[in-house]
């Protein structure tokens, strides 16, 4: 589990150890239109880490490419490059990403590459889906992949998300979160009224700080106000989906809250231990989904800041 706020700064994600040049610990990894239509992200992602031996996501969005919106993926880790690389190989190559998918479904940055470089080029066709209107008869849903699949470099995460894609939506936006103190409390604040009814003011707030804390990384009460905005220390992985009854399909293969109550096969069955530790989370209505993409802040995940930041430090 991360150790502390640094390790999530742009200079984190640069510098591996020093004198290393972000160049060489970063790569980029592109999920193809066709790709995500079919709903491969959540495997590939799986794919990738397992391949690589367990390269970090720190970067994800969604790019404008001539034939539609594509997934990107960054990662970090020693060797990212010829890891990656090696990891989607060609569809000649038995075993590898690209072999199993096929011709031009996955694309990744070639040992050499500009790194830097490379990214900007797809910062200028950063997708903003978000910014349009929902489409008529649709519904947007906010899925979080909860911080307990990311304690360990693994493929959780990843298995997380292809369950998602049985629902048949694609994702219109995609983040890398680390959620401030400040936004826990926004986020689970109607959550709080119900614990205090249940369990009294003093043990219903304590319940309350133990979800913050899951998924910030601290508890409100444990951090001056003056901190409660900065980033958490706890990863989580933002998705938006858009379709027709998107929140009764998400909430479908989701589960109930209860690891223990939810049927087979679905991801709080599958992934959860617990009420709180249970793997995901889902809008229940579309104004709480867009209460919720609005304090998760999906649409602030600029991959053209990001580049600027990594290359003035590089």
């Amino acid at each position: 589990m991360p150790s502390g706020l640094a390790l999530y700064t742009l200079e984190g994600l640069i510098l591996k150890s020093a004198g290393k040049l972000m160049k060489d610990n970063l790569s980029w990894l592109l999920v193809s239109p066709e790709a995500l239509r079919r709903g491969w992200l959540g495997w590939t992602l799986s794919g990738a880490v397992a391949r690589t031996g367990g390269l970090e996501v720190v970067w994800a969005g969604l790019v404008d490419e001539p034939a539609g919106r594509a997934g990107l993926l960054v990662f970090r880790g020693e060797d990212a490059v010829a890891k990656l690389s090696a990891a989607v190989g060609s569809v000649r190559a038995a075993g590898s990403l690209a072999a199993m998918l096929g011709e031009g479904m996955l694309s990744a940055a070639e040992p050499g590459a500009d790194v830097v470089a490379n990214l900007q080029r797809f910062a200028v066709s950063q997708s903003d889906a978000l910014s349009l209107p929902v489409g008529t008869g649709a519904q947007r849903s906010l899925v979080l992949v909860k911080p307990d699949n990311f304690d360990f470099p693994g493929t959780r995460a990843g298995a997380v998300i292809d369950v998602f894609a049985r629902t048949g939506l694609v994702p219109v936006a995609l983040k890398v979160h680390h959620m401030s103190v400040a936004q826990g409390m926004d986020f689970y604040g109607p959550v709080l009224d119900a614990l205090t009814e249940r369990f009294g003011p003093e043990k219903g707030r304590d319940h309350w700080e133990n979800i913050v804390e899951f998924m910030a990384g601290s508890r409100p009460s444990a951090v001056p106000e003056n901190e409660h905005t900065r980033p958490g220390t706890r990863k989580i992985l933002a998705l938006v989906f858009e379709g027709p009854d998107a929140i009764g399909k998400i909430r479908t293969v989701l589960g109930p809250t209860d690891p223990a109550k939810a049927p087979p096969g679905t991801i709080r069955k599958e992934f959860g231990t617990s009420i709180m530790i249970n793997a995901a989370h889902a809008s229940d209505a579309p104004e709480n989904a867009s209460r919720e993409i609005g304090i998760v802040r999906v649409e602030d995940n600029s991959l053209k800041r990001f580049v600027e930041s990594a290359a003035v430090a590089a």
